[in-house]
């Protein structure tokens, strides 16, 4: 496993993927980049190798500019040297920038094979950060366009390509052919053998992710403030990082504002075992993303980590979300950009107790039988099964 942009313990390629692996006879490595080199072997007897990813400037793309101008080593030409001492049978990266070694593992003399796990569609995700006209929504629209392009052609390289989703399975059929790609959903590996009860939660409704503008943070303190005049002690759980400080300000600055300080709690981020405490202090799980073509076609795996704790959803009401959320009748979708419909939505779950009950028990019926992490680790152990032509536990590299 290689990865440059997520954590050796990002929920996805460690606690599904290489866990998975691991648990059926292959030895995996993953190799990631941090501010310190690293080699260890994790609890589950996976080797986690960090590679120090040094800054020159805080700015990244004068830091770029300066390493350009200066000859200086990049990481990627480290993280390829460390992945090629380990003679691995199978190369299995995880970032669009990893593209940029690709063709050198692949010429490897042991001839390795390569799969390229696709999270998102990075170029779609690029421009949607620029949503008014005007000249950075065109200059994201043209790097996208390039970066498209230089993607595709290093997917060509590659024996398989997995998408999480299907619609980026599609973008890559023209250049590596639908045989070689498959999609594995992001499924949850969560699912509680007891749950809390309702009296016993400490917070109304939660929210765990990213922090962003496009990620409905202030929107839900909108509704949160509605839903405060029938709730006065209504508490909602922000929980998870928030990268953009001007965002921070603002989002600190509407809730003094709104007198919301006891009512919206912002948490940082926690480590993945930490997290089942905060969804059985939960009532209510909220996904409110804002309208962008990458929330169209993705699916956000907290939303199935909300319905296997038995949290009813209130999500935005478009894209493959919003289907199956209708679908299942795990909660209620709304208006993403309308605090008067989350709040009305918050309002009844706490309100209607059979509601709330229905769709929890919906919730938690629908990832048992379908939306689970099992159901997609068959195909990523037959997608190994065919490169190593081999039987599982073999202990293979990978």
């Amino acid at each position: 496993m290689i990865s440059s942009l997520h954590g050796l313990y990002d929920d996805r390629i460690y606690w599904k993927e290489a866990v998975s692996l691991k648990e059926h006879g292959y030895d995996v490595i993953h190799v990631g980049t941090g501010d310190a080199d690293r080699d260890q072997v994790s609890n589950e007897g996976i080797r986690l190798i960090q590679v120090r990813k040094i800054r020159y400037f805080r700015n990244p793309y004068v830091d770029i500019i300066f390493r350009k101008l200066t000859a200086r080593p990049g990481i990627y030409g480290k993280m390829f040297r460390v992945c090629a001492a380990m003679r691995a049978d199978v190369y299995h990266y995880h970032d669009i920038q990893v593209n940029r070694i690709v063709g050198r593992l692949k010429k490897l003399p042991h001839g390795p094979k390569i799969i390229y796990d696709v999270h998102e569609d990075f170029a779609d995700l690029l421009v949607s950060q620029y949503p008014k006209p005007g000249l950075m929504r065109m200059l994201a629209r043209c790097y996208g366009a390039w970066l498209n392009h230089w993607e595709l052609s290093k997917a060509s390289l590659c024996d398989y390509i997995i998408g999480a989703v299907e619609h980026i399975c599609k973008k890559f059929e023209s250049k590596t052919g639908r045989n070689r790609i498959v999609v594995i959903y992001n499924y949850t590996t969560l699912q509680p053998a007891s749950l809390k009860p309702y009296t016993l939660k400490k917070y109304d409704a939660i929210y765990c992710g990213q922090i962003n503008p496009f990620r409905g943070a202030i929107q839900i303190a909108g509704a949160v403030a509605l839903a405060k005049k029938q709730f006065p002690g209504l508490r909602v759980l922000l929980l998870g990082p928030i990268p953009d400080a001007g965002f921070r300000e603002k989002l600190s600055r509407f809730i003094a504002g709104n007198q919301l300080q006891e009512n919206v709690i912002l948490h940082e981020t926690v480590p993945y075992g930490e997290i089942d405490g905060f969804y059985q202090d939960s009532r209510i799980g909220l996904g409110i993303f804002l309208p962008a073509s990458i929330f169209y076609y993705g699916i956000q795996i907290k939303t199935f980590e909300y319905m296997a704790y038995g949290l009813p959803l209130v999500c935005s009401n478009f894209g493959n979300i919003g289907r199956i959320v209708r679908d299942t009748g795990a909660g209620i979708a709304v208006d993403p950009l309308s605090p008067v419909e989350i709040s009305s939505a918050l309002v009844r779950l706490l309100n209607d107790h059979a509601l709330y009950r229905e769709c929890s028990r919906k919730g938690m019926q629908a990832v048992s039988k379908s939306y689970n992490w099992k159901t997609e680790e068959r195909k990523l152990l037959g997608i190994y099964k065919e490169l190593t032509h081999a039987p599982v536990h073999s202990g293979l590299k990978s």
